[in-house]
């Protein structure tokens, strides 16, 4: 990759949530100190984001799908960077990380045309995206397996350190731990190798779509069931369950 590539996490949440995930997957894909990571969560990360894109080849949106659509705050982030990139001696090359809570990645379809039609507006060169169903699982998924392997891991250790001869059953819930995790991940980890090659070859690539690797008739429960936790470890989950909408509240 010739050119330095500013990535986006375009989510409204602190630490970036899945967005911020799949961002830090699609660096792992892009070695070297040519990548800039930066948030873009409201009108206050503007002017960063607007000065790094100025001495960017390459510009890389992680982002969460809202209502089949882009965020607002990106909406109003591209509407302001739009004649900045137009002026442009070299276009800008243009790719984007889209992720959703449906299980179905092409959900992010529409979100991604709409990113498309903003870089032929903008004389950008638009390289591919990728559409990741199930991207919030994933993301939790990449929280609770390494301490599952870190607990078999203890385990292991404390087995060793009894005295107990090293065997194949000692680590298995570990390797299969760690293999379950390459599995449930295996569609976004392809899909994001071949965006980062777009982006160090600087040539187009159709959009791509994938998701979380579990049946759907597993994905619904074990989702209801992610959200039920989230609400508790929260102390929100009556409020969570029972709150009306602020503008019907309003009324």
């Amino acid at each position: 990759m010739k050119q330095r590539l500013l990535i986006l996490v375009c989510s409204p949440k602190r630490r970036g949530g899945a967005s911020g995930f799949f961002a830090r997957l699609l660096r792992l894909f892009l070695p070297g100190r040519g990548v800039v990571c930066l948030p873009l969560r409201s009108r206050a990360d503007f002017p960063a984001a607007l000065d790094a894109l100025k001495e960017a080849g390459a510009l890389c949106f992680s982002l969460p799908l809202y209502t089949d659509s882009l965020p607002s705050h990106l909406l109003e982030f591209l509407l302001e960077a739009q004649p900045a990139v137009r002026a442009r001696q070299q276009p800008l090359q243009v790719a984007a990380v889209l992720n959703n809570g449906f299980v179905e990645g092409s959900q992010n379809r529409t979100a991604l045309c709409q990113l498309r039609a903003w870089c032929a507006r903008a004389n950008a060169v638009w390289l591919g995206g990728t559409g990741i169903g199930g991207g919030t699982m994933l993301h939790v998924l990449s929280t609770v397996f390494p301490i599952l392997m870190a607990i078999s891991l203890a385990f292991a250790a404390l087995a060793l350190g009894g005295g107990e001869a090293p065997s194949w059953g000692m680590f298995a819930p570990l390797l299969w731990q760690a293999g379950a995790w390459l599995f449930l991940n295996a569609g976004a980890l392809v899909c994001l190798a071949l965006l980062s090659r777009s982006l160090r070859r600087g040539r187009a690539a159709p959009d791509r779509f994938t998701l979380v690797l579990l049946p759907s008739f597993l994905f619904l429960p074990i989702a209801n069931l992610f959200m039920f936790l989230s609400s508790l470890f929260q102390g929100r989950l009556l409020f969570t369950l029972l709150k009306k909408d602020q503008w019907n509240g309003k009324k």
